[in-house]
């Protein structure tokens, strides 16, 4: 249906790529990925989830509840940025 990648190191998770079929899009899909990497990173001691995209790629996807915006990269071809955003988790549960 789809898949995620990302990557912890110290505190922060970086989510690389995040993709779903697209005829599973608009599913639930994409946010029951994303809220599976938030556990993981959380369960590995992560307190900061980092995540980028294109504005054509999924704009309604981010910003989610809790992302804040926090760049914007211009110069990506078609008029389009690389937009970053954040994100605060949890405590790990131990």
């Amino acid at each position: 249906m789809g898949g995620l990648t990302a990557w912890t190191w110290g505190t922060p998770c970086s989510v690389d790529m995040l993709w779903v079929r697209g005829d599973q899009r608009h599913a639930g899909w994409g946010s029951r990925l994303m809220r599976a990497a938030e556990d993981e990173a959380v369960r590995r001691g992560c307190t900061d989830m980092i995540v980028s995209t294109y504005t054509f790629q999924v704009p309604g996807f981010c910003p989610r509840p809790g992302h804040r915006e926090n760049a914007r990269i211009q110069g990506v071809p078609g008029g389009h940025e690389d937009a970053y955003f954040d994100e605060r988790l949890g405590p790990a549960e131990v």
